[in-house]
């Protein structure tokens, strides 16, 4: 049986579209790093009401975000510092702040073993405040 030129194209192309559906879908979950890696660190991400009030300050709101595929710590400032895991808890981070130097976040889960609390250290400022998370 000989088929016509128009159902062969017709067919190497539906082929081919249902192959480029199959493969979106991976290729867009590989694309966006963060998504992988909010979905890796869920469980700190979210905003953290630090008690700054023992340095003279007030409760200070202070975010951990995903953004251009890394972990940072934003207080607001308009200069985020980057976070790095250290370890495998996936609770204990560190990073440099360019203007304040390092930034060590350790995060402590309630007794149901969510995340809690964020202890925030920066040991050249003198830094070293707890804060609940607040959503």
């Amino acid at each position: 049986m000989k088929t016509s030129p128009f159902a062969r194209f017709f067919a190497f192309s539906l082929a081919g579209l249902a192959l480029v559906m199959i493969a979106v879908p991976g290729l867009a979950a590989q694309s966006n790093p963060d998504e992988a890696l909010a979905k890796k660190y869920a469980n700190v991400l979210g905003r953290y009401e630090l008690d700054l009030t023992a340095l003279g300050g007030d409760m200070h709101p202070t975010d951990v975000i995903v953004r251009d595929g890394k972990l940072w710590v934003d207080d607001g400032d308009g200069r985020p510092a980057e976070i790095r895991p250290v370890g495998d808890s996936g609770l204990e981070f560190e990073g440099q702040d360019d203007y304040n130097g390092a930034v060590k976040v350790t995060f402590i889960k309630d007794d149901q073993g969510t995340v809690a609390k964020m202890h925030l250290v920066m040991p050249d400022t003198g830094l070293d405040a707890f804060g609940n998370k607040v959503k």
